[in-house]
């Protein structure tokens, strides 16, 4: 075991120990409940202990005594007290130690770790036992969360769970099956859920149609984010986009024609955190993620040009600097 992996394995060990009453916070998307559900299992911890925080919720959430899973400050929670923040999104893997907002202790990792999964694989894997199809299943949602997906079983794999991002009893079941490892179990849900994938591949060619250009410097599109095949279609779309496209893609969510989210794209030049930086001097407008992808929130009632036009000029201000 690394240096690096001992002491980030020690804070984890440490922290329940002084703060046995815990709870891990992570991101919903599949690299946060993998994650989640691989340290449970690793502390020793079932289930209950988890929750993924709806992006609606973060704002108002306040957490102390926790394990956060990609849910750093800049997201809008509040810190109160001691947590652990576990993120690889604005810069090398780490783990961090907080008190209240202060950063008290930082691990840095091995930057070719591409998600926090395989982070925790790497600094717990003397306490997990992961057999050759866990093995291939957690390098498929590496290669998922880092936007590179090259693998069959990573391209079924992302399908099968856009198909159902939106639902918390599915999440529930993942973290179980992944919890308990049961890998064959987990592989036979991506089965069945690929037979709906057809009515997926419909809406991506209808978005497609809709794809408008602003300025030459950015594509965008839009969909309803209450509709979870469009949501799928989305995230499918964009990265169509990026192949085709050298500049900026963008695609914003729409709840009753306003704008709710968004998430920005670019394989070009362009560092995304300075786009990141401009939007979050509007105020409640939410953005992160890492340079080349990222997602951004948008806590007031804006209309859809108001919010393109601020996307805009905080592209344009980040390409001047």
């Amino acid at each position: 075991m690394s240096i690096e992996c001992e002491e980030g394995r020690k804070i984890l060990f440490q922290f329940i120990e002084d703060h046995p009453e815990y709870t891990i916070f992570s991101d919903p998307d599949l690299d946060g409940i993998f994650a989640a559900s691989l340290i449970a299992r690793a502390l020793g911890s079932d289930i209950l202990r988890i929750q993924y925080p709806k992006p609606s919720e973060i704002d108002s959430l306040k957490v102390t005594k926790s394990i956060l899973i990609e849910l750093p400050l800049s997201k809008g929670l509040t810190y109160v007290g001691r947590n652990v923040l576990i993120d690889h999104h604005y810069s090398a893997p780490f783990i961090a130690l907080y008190n209240g907002s202060d950063k008290t202790r930082e691990v840095l990792f091995n930057s070719g770790l591409r998600s926090v999964s395989k982070l925790m694989f790497e600094v717990l894997r003397e306490t997990l036992e992961i057999d050759e199809n866990g093995f291939r299943i957690l390098e498929a949602i590496d290669q998922i969360d880092s936007g590179k997906i090259e693998s069959e079983l990573a391209d079924k794999i992302n399908k099968a769970f856009l198909l159902n991002s939106m639902r918390e009893d599915v999440k529930k079941e993942l973290t179980l099956t992944i919890h308990r490892m049961d890998w064959n179990r987990f592989l036979e849900w991506v089965e069945k859920e690929l037979s709906k994938w057809k009515i997926v591949e419909d809406k991506v060619e209808k978005l497609n149609g809709a794809v408008k250009r602003i300025d030459g410097s950015i594509v965008y599109f839009t969909y309803n984010v209450s509709d979870q095949l469009e949501a799928a279609a989305r995230r499918m779309l964009m990265f169509k986009l990026e192949e085709d496209y050298e500049g900026v893609v963008l695609s914003i969510g729409l709840r009753k024609g306003k704008p709710v989210s968004a998430t920005i794209a670019t394989r070009g030049g362009l560092d995304l955190n300075k786009v990141y930086l401009e939007l979050r001097k509007n105020e409640g407008v939410r953005a992160g993620g890492r340079k080349n992808v990222g997602g951004i929130q948008f806590k007031l009632d804006i209309g859809l040009e108001e919010a393109l036009t601020m996307i805009q000029k905080a592209v344009e201000q980040s390409l001047r600097n």
